[in-house]
């Protein structure tokens, strides 16, 4: 049985609904397409800051993920990666602003 739920998981078959998991984001993804609109509007920002600021999110997230309620995660999730973006600091904004 434990070789099946690995191979399930392994294929990309979750085995514990989605909002009980903290979701995976590709940060150097986001970071750099922030960092090219940054600069495209004349903002001198560095990537290197918004991959140490998603970072220290997901840190913070990982240590209360299963202490928040289900329905602030999952409205959170939504939330975070809409816009086209996926964004551990908007997702820990969200929950700290769901109380």
């Amino acid at each position: 049985m434990k070789a099946a739920a690995l191979a399930l998981s392994l294929l990309g078959h979750p085995l514990a609904p989605v909002s009980d998991r903290l979701p995976i984001y590709d940060v150097a993804a986001l970071c750099r397409y922030v960092s090219a609109d940054d600069k495209a509007s004349g903002i001198a920002d560095d990537a290197s800051k918004c991959v140490s600021d998603e970072t220290a999110a997901q840190q913070q997230l990982a240590s209360i993920w299963l202490t928040v309620p289900t329905g602030p995660r999952e409205s959170c999730e939504i939330l975070a990666t809409s816009g086209g973006g996926q964004s551990y600091v908007d997702l820990l904004t969200c929950l700290q602003m769901a109380g």
